[in-house]
């Protein structure tokens, strides 16, 4: 899903979790997080442009993560939230929704 939002905007965590990966200059995806939150339950963050967590980081829901950029193959300032469930993408809207 991506969200329109100026470059530098904080990204928060949306559920507490685990950092699993984060790597400010991925080829596609530029500054990508990816958050473990149990149960099955991942969130992925990309093509931000600041990440200020780092691997094996407990974190909390609310936490800032690191900020909206056009890093990687962008062609403007958003951010790019994926989820998934047991390693299958699921839509975050749908979460959200619950």
């Amino acid at each position: 899903m991506d969200i329109a939002a100026g470059a530098g905007t904080p990204v928060v965590a949306p559920a507490a979790g685990r950092v699993v990966f984060a790597e400010p200059d991925l080829y596609l995806t530029g500054g990508t997080v990816l958050i473990d939150h149990g149960h099955g339950i991942g969130s992925n963050f990309l093509h931000l442009s600041r990440i200020d967590v780092a691997v094996g980081e407990t974190i909390d829901q609310g936490q800032r993560l690191g900020a909206v950029g056009a890093s990687g193959r962008a062609t403007g300032a958003h951010l790019h939230w994926g989820m998934t469930w047991y390693d299958v993408r699921i839509d975050p809207e749908q979460v959200l929704a619950r």
